[in-house]
């Protein structure tokens, strides 16, 4: 099909023939409102199977570069500016020779797990809500606000929650917060008279049991494994507290909650009285399959429902909000009033808009289709660097994957010293109240990274495997590394 032919040790076939066909496009050799072949036929003569055709074709089509027809079929989308220059972007790294990098090429590249693409945002279109509601708003937009929030922005989160995940609930019910943080703190500060008890993942993000930490309650950790949390864990005796859960999209593990162990945390909160707080942690960004469904649509009334901005818009906008059961609006209302806790009133303003034009909507579905994107570059990286020897495990979804060095190649790493060979990242042990049970288990972000820094960075990693295998971090190549100028951090 247009000549395309597979590159041994390039990548996928599927990165492959989207690179080929975004290449033809962008130049022009494939021009506006040319028909492609349909997926069957196109499989036929490329001599692969029609999924992945099919495939390719949706990538295309939600990037903007295709339009599908229906009854008609897939055609080049109008409007794509044509390249004059030969574009290059690298479809392959080949593994770097094992030799220290200078320093003045030192960089540290950061597989932050909590930062979204931020090149992506759309400046021009956010923009221009601030600057109408800035323009057209009445002078109340600049006060302090409603303690709950806007209810413009209620009603849009109410709409598009239902629209996306099935939620039904009233505007009425939904708490807007600075994000999960603030809303976590508002939490444990509402059931502070009433519970001492709370029963969060291990491992989880450290932030959830400073927050509870530091309101004096008992932290229970529950063990998750690749069905989420262990809730037969939790004794049926316990007293009656919070559940903390992020059911679609564990951190740092990536499981998901069985429908099993979700029906048992139910159960257990309706028999002894506790409330599960989900965490709703990058739901949005599933790239295989359809999204999971929120543990709130099982129980309205027991679970209190967490979501945020941060990933999918950007942190800075400081925008969270909850879902309250309705016999828990009044308690948590007064409770953020009683501690002043207030957001923007022009960001709300804004967002409110943006998502009723639209805007998220489209933005969620350009993003996924990029974060799809550099999942697979770095999974099929891990194969080409490492092989068999280290697995990415969990969910096909968020901004993360943990990868598992198999422990008869590696041992046990200490990966203490890996920033000296240009890399950062948090292992299992840096979420887990019980040290040293995730041996070899890390996670690496990468919804802020280029493909380009994805394979420069999982080549440092590699470096550092290397020279640990050789004799740990003893050896006098890591000594060497250790003692350049520039090279630690």
């Amino acid at each position: 099909m247009f000549g395309f032919q597979p590159t041994a040790n390039a990548g996928s076939i599927t990165k492959q023939l989207c690179s080929f066909l975004r290449d033809k496009i962008e130049k022009g050799a494939l021009s506006p409102g040319l028909k492609l072949p349909p997926t069957r036929k196109a499989a036929d003569e490329l001599g692969i199977a029609r999924n992945i055709v099919i495939e390719v074709y949706e990538q295309l089509a939600a990037e903007g570069y295709l339009t599908s027809k229906a009854g008609s079929g897939t055609y080049v989308s109008e409007g794509i500016e044509i390249r004059s220059r030969m574009k290059q972007p690298p479809t392959s790294y080949p593994i770097q020779p094992l030799s220290v990098i200078p320093a003045r090429r030192m960089k540290v590249i950061s597989f932050d797990t909590g930062t979204p693409d931020l090149s992506r945002f759309p400046r021009r279109v956010w923009n221009k809500c601030v600057r109408e509601i800035i323009d057209s708003e009445p002078a109340e937009v600049f006060a302090y606000g409603d303690v709950q929030g806007t209810p413009a922005l209620r009603e849009a989160i109410a709409r598009y929650l239902f629209r996306m995940k099935g939620i039904t609930c009233d505007p009425g019910q939904i708490v807007i917060t600075s994000g999960t943080s603030e809303s976590f703190l508002l939490l444990a500060a509402a059931f502070s008279d009433r519970y001492r008890n709370v029963y969060v993942e291990e491992p989880t993000v450290e932030f959830v049991r400073d927050i509870f930490q530091k309101m004096k309650y008992s932290i229970v950790p529950v063990e998750v494994d690749d069905q989420g949390m262990d809730i037969s864990r939790i004794e049926r005796s316990a007293p009656s507290g919070l559940i903390v859960l992020t059911p679609s999209h564990q951190y740092p593990t990536g499981s998901i909650l069985s429908i099993q162990r979700r029906q048992q945390a139910v159960a257990l909160a309706n028999k002894d009285g506790h409330y599960i707080i989900e965490d709703d942690y990058n739901s949005e960004f599933r790239h295989k399959g359809e999204p999971v469904p929120p543990l709130q649509l099982l129980a309205p009334s027991r679970v209190i429902y967490a979501g945020s901005f941060s990933k999918t818009l950007s942190p800075a906008l400081r925008i969270g909000f909850l879902i309250v059961p309705p016999g828990l609006i009044e308690l948590i209302v007064r409770t953020k009033t009683e501690l002043n806790l207030t957001a923007s009133s022009i960001t709300q303003s804004a967002l409110a808009r943006f998502m009723m034009e639209g805007c998220f909507d489209r933005h969620i579905h350009k993003m996924r289709a990029v974060y799809k994107r550099k999942r697979l570059f770095l999974a099929d990286q891990v194969r080409l660097l490492f092989g068999e020897h280290v697995e990415v495990a969990g969910d096909e979804a968020g901004m993360h994957v943990q990868l598992v060095f198999r422990q008869d190649r590696y041992g046990s790493i200490d990966w203490h010293g890996i920033e000296a060979f240009g890399a950062h990242f948090y292992t299992f042990d840096d979420y887990a109240v019980f040290k040293g049970r995730y041996p070899g288990k890390v996670v690496l972000g990468y919804g802020h990274l280029s493909e380009e820094e994805i394979a420069e960075g999982l080549q440092r990693i590699r470096k550092f495997t290397e020279v640990w295998k050789k004799g740990h971090p003893s050896s006098e190549e890591y000594q060497s590394f250790r003692s350049i100028p520039g090279a630690t951090y």
